[in-house]
């Protein structure tokens, strides 16, 4: 059956530019702010922000957000505060152009496990030769060591990344495998952000992570990444995906790392290898044969 969503125009374009710009830029946002607000403790203040600013949208809207199963909302939070715990722990520990490309394996173990553990997708050779030259990439990516400093990559931070890209795609699964696929995307959304608050604030207090420093960079960072990413940026993106086929629409995410790589490159001088180059060119080769197929609508979930 053809796609009733009309083609993707110019003017969606530009925005989808804007919005995985953002995306890509997020893990620099939280390397910036590292300093005077530790990554957990970053995490829980971004679902914080980002469900109270989705919370006024639903009252605004007269929507309750709370319309969906419990039990897996709240599998859903866990498995949220387990992705950005382990992804922003990660980015402390490792280069913000490091933890962009490794987490945007995700949507090529999104694709692989459709296709396998839960059968909603055929085979289809695009995908598994992108996904193959995805993981030949992960593999140069995580085994590149450039010189040490503040920018410099760890393989311990690499690994939870990877680990936060593995949760990013659990979730998806659950979504695409239970009822969850039926529920309104925001108000998946607002339960991921909503449940992972308590758990990412209570680690960070176990961990020690709680201290604040509020600084002009701290500020500008969480409010870019709550307000620009959280709220308006997954607002847009689920709209556009309501207007246009999701395959055109999923297709551009390979911009989210290019321009991940590039923010830090440009406001945190990290040095960009040869070999990382080539690793996090093949990852990138690898998303965009993976979605240029791909008809599934993507699921409701964080970026």
């Amino acid at each position: 059956m053809s796609d009733p969503r009309t083609p993707l125009t110019l003017s969606s374009a530009f925005l989808l530019v804007g919005i995985f710009a953002a995306f890509g830029a997020q893990q620099t946002a939280v390397k910036l702010a590292v300093a005077d607000i530790g990554p957990i403790a970053q995490a829980a203040l971004r679902s914080a922000g980002g469900a109270a600013l989705l919370a006024l949208w639903f009252v605004l809207r007269r929507t309750n957000p709370f319309a969906a199963p419990f039990a897996l909302s709240v599998l859903l939070g866990v498995l949220f505060a387990v992705d950005f715990g382990l992804l922003y722990v990660g980015i402390a520990l490792t280069s913000a152009s490091h933890a962009t490309v490794l987490y945007y394996t995700a949507p090529m173990m999104i694709a692989l496990a459709a296709m396998t553990a839960i059968a909603d997708e055929p085979f289809d050779g695009g995908k598994i030769a992108g996904i193959a030259i995805a993981f030949v990439g992960v593999a140069i990516v995580a085994l590149v060591r450039p010189a040490g400093g503040a920018g410099g990559a760890s393989l311990v931070g690499d690994l939870l990344c990877l680990g936060a890209a593995a949760a990013w795609a659990l979730t998806v699964l659950v979504i695409r495998a239970t009822r969850l696929k039926t529920v309104d995307a925001s108000v998946v959304l607002f339960h991921q952000l909503f449940w992972s608050v308590p758990l990412l604030a209570a680690t960070a207090f176990v961990w020690g992570d709680a201290t604040l420093r509020w600084s002009a960079t701290a500020l500008g960072s969480l409010a870019f990444q709550t307000i620009a990413v959280a709220f308006i940026g997954y607002l847009v993106f689920f709209r556009l995906i309501q207007l246009h086929p999701a395959s055109q629409v999923s297709a551009m995410s390979f911009l989210a790392p290019l321009f991940g790589v590039l923010s830090a490159w440009a406001i945190l001088g990290e040095r960009l290898t040869p070999g990382f180059a080539i690793g996090a060119g093949a990852i990138l080769v690898g998303l965009y044969l993976t979605n240029r197929a791909r008809r599934n609508v993507p699921c409701p979930r964080s970026p």
